[in-house]
């Protein structure tokens, strides 16, 4: 049985939990409120702690980031680690980012119920920040951002 359960943990996502208390309050508590229940993808649009959780988990798991894309000496770092793990160049990793993932969702409908979602400047924002939704890890997602589970052709529009 203990194996079984070796394998389980092995295989399955973590929580955002699994990394300590060294988070964001409200993804925490909105994890611990969540449980085991499904939700619905995209209200994790409306809902910013959802929204938080998800966009975590991923930076925890998949490597999302970036931080902050336009600083090239702080995210030198992590392009090496992405470029080792591609085993590609730096140059090559950069041009594989969350903007032109299949798994970035652009779609017209799905940017203005963000907008709506962040408020009266909600359209700006969105625009200067290439903003989309991920499918894959069910938050919204910064366009010159990247994770592991990065996949070309995109984005969804």
């Amino acid at each position: 049985m203990k194996i079984i359960k070796l394998i389980k943990d092995l295989i399955l996502e973590g929580k955002l939990s699994d990394y300590g208390s060294n988070n964001t309050p409200a993804a925490l508590k909105k994890e611990k409120e969540l449980g085991n229940k499904k939700i619905d993808p995209m209200s994790s649009i409306d809902d910013l702690d959802i929204n938080t959780l998800g966009r975590n988990v991923t930076v925890k798991e998949y490597r999302y980031g970036p931080l902050n894309p336009k600083d090239e000496k702080g995210s030198k770092e992590f392009w090496e680690d992405k470029a080792e793990m591609w085993d590609t160049t730096v140059e090559h990793a950069k041009t594989s980012r969350c903007s032109n993932c299949s798994a970035f969702n652009q779609k017209p409908a799905t940017l203005k119920k963000i907008a709506k979602a962040i408020g009266k400047e909600g359209d700006k924002i969105v625009k200067q920040s290439n903003i989309g939704f991920c499918e894959f890890f069910w938050f919204k997602c910064a366009g010159s951002r990247t994770c592991d589970a990065w996949v070309g052709g995109g984005p969804l529009k």
